[in-house]
């Protein structure tokens, strides 16, 4: 039998860590492939370890070179603001005005645009008019190194950031190579923050005003016609007076025909602020129907009844018409004591300039940097380096030994 001595990859795997190449016993013989890989990829790491360990080190203090001289210190300025208590404008008063009328009808409640949180710190915080002014006044485009005022914009953007708090506070926080600069952009953030949601609540009074201005007129022309159509029946007819009942009916009558109002004025300026195609004016549209078809049902009982309404010695027919025109005073006047009201407090509301947010906490200079963590960074560059070495090594060993076994295999066959 040759005792000739076979050479694996696996004895030279032993071999390359200094160890010497045994003969394949019976179990090594019976080793997994997988365990054989893993035990060869360690005998090529450990070969050349000095090299990993020279070139994470190497890389390590480039790295902290570039970190510690080359990267400035951050610092992170924090202003805290709230939402303003203020006494709700036109449109919050109308939409309150249909909520009863809502729950009967069994609809669900109405916003506006998105409910409560429509313009919150966050959601303006996003505004491009907001950052460019604010890019314009400090000369960060000279501060970034920038070409144009859209790329100080996107630098700035990753500097401005905002967070809601567990109890409902808005977190403002801004940061940048100076401290004290850092605390007067926070600051004029939450200043123009207000401006902004100032403007926006003017522009949603103009489209209020409008609409409810229109109304208002119509109901004055329509309430000066049922008047003088009431008297003139009344002296014609002299009939001065109603049932208890007849009053009762006419006066929920008139509260239907209020919400109705209401959600009209709504609708429109759902339309003019969100598109005809928007949830909340597809939600006023089935509501005014449902208004109506309900006002239809109570207007229709109250003609069948209109004889046990007025003196017995009255013709039906004309007790019909008494209460029609009745009914039609009693619905404008009440429409007039809605209307008026809110016509006046829109007016007010495109004068005025309502804040919407409050300042909690200012921000203040920082006295602590916020980044960069040149510890993290050095941590990260000596492992990424170790990583990317080791994967580079394995990859050159397994060419290597492709490229033998190809040469063995063409001598072999003679090509």
């Amino acid at each position: 039998m040759d005792a000739t001595r076979t050479e694996t990859p696996l004895s030279s795997a032993h071999a390359a860590v200094g160890g010497t190449v045994p003969l394949l016993s019976e179990n090594h013989s019976t080793l997994s492939p997988a365990r054989k890989a893993w035990v060869e990829n360690v005998a090529i790491l450990l070969r050349h370890k000095w090299l990993i360990l020279g070139v994470c080190v190497a890389v390590t203090a480039g790295t902290a070179w570039y970190a510690f001289t080359q990267m400035p210190n951050y610092y992170k300025a924090r202003a805290v603001v709230l939402p303003a208590r203020h006494q709700g404008g036109a449109l919050d008063n109308i939409t309150s005005g249909i909520a009863g009328s809502l729950k009967d009808l069994g609809l669900s409640k109405l916003g506006m645009g998105g409910g409560e949180d429509s313009y919150t710190p966050l959601s303006l915080l996003q505004s491009r008019e907001l950052m460019e002014k604010i890019v314009r006044e400090y000369n960060y485009v000279s501060i970034y190194k920038e070409k144009n005022i859209p790329d100080a914009v996107d630098d700035f953007s990753k500097h401005l950031d905002g967070e809601q708090s567990e109890e409902g506070n808005f977190i403002i926080s801004f940061e940048d190579t100076s401290p004290r600069r850092a605390a007067e952009v926070a600051n004029v953030v939450v200043l123009e923050l207000n401006n902004i949601n100032t403007r926006l609540a003017k522009d949603e009074a103009e489209h209020n005003i409008t609409a409810v201005a229109a109304r208002y007129n119509r109901n004055l022309s329509d309430l000066d016609t049922a008047e003088k159509a009431f008297l003139a029946f009344q002296k014609k007819y002299g009939i001065y007076s109603l049932t208890e009942q007849a009053r009762a009916e006419m006066t929920a009558v008139a509260d239907l025909e209020e919400q109705k109002t209401a959600a009209e004025i709504q609708l429109e300026n759902a339309k003019k602020l969100y598109g005809s195609n928007s949830s909340d004016v597809n939600v006023y549209q089935t509501t005014i129907a449902e208004l109506e078809s309900k006002l239809g049902q109570m207007n229709a009982g109250m003609d069948e009844k209109a004889s046990s309404f007025v003196p017995t010695n009255v013709l039906p027919e004309v007790a019909i018409q008494y209460l029609s025109l009745m009914r039609e005073f009693e619905i404008q006047s009440k429409l007039k004591a809605f209307l008026l009201p809110a016509y006046e407090e829109a007016k007010l509301d495109q004068e005025k300039n309502l804040y919407g947010f409050v300042t909690l906490d200012s921000a203040t200079v920082p006295v602590h940097k916020s980044g960069p963590h040149r510890s993290i960074i050095l941590l990260a560059a000596f492992i990424g380096t170790a990583v990317v070495m080791s994967v580079v090594l394995l990859l050159l060993s397994g060419s290597q030994e492709l490229r033998t076994n190809f040469a063995r295999d063409r001598q072999r066959l003679g090509i």
